[in-house]
């Protein structure tokens, strides 16, 4: 098998790509970034990248799982009760 004629496999996934003067977020899917991209909004050359990759396997399940927050709405926001605070409070 010649491996010289196969295509390098590319990882699914989003890039985000963050403007870090504004804030305006631009998403490349199927496309690569621009080489010299500017923020629309600010005129800005500096962004912050994020990847999420799409395809699910063993290891993006068990990070998900190990990293991921508890998003129920029925659970209290924190454990922590009033009088753990009043505790901090006196040494």
């Amino acid at each position: 098998m010649d491996r010289s004629s196969e295509q390098p496999r590319r990882t699914e996934g989003v890039l985000t790509q963050v403007c870090i003067e504004c804030g305006k977020e631009y998403y490349y899917a199927r496309v690569e970034p621009p080489a010299e991209q500017v923020c629309e909004r600010c005129g800005n050359r500096v962004f912050r990248s994020f990847f999420d990759v799409t395809r699910k396997d063993e290891i993006n399940e068990d990070f998900e799982e190990t990293t991921g927050r508890d998003l129920k709405t029925d659970d209290p926001a924190t454990d922590v009760a009033p009088g753990d605070l009043f505790d901090l409070n006196n040494p």
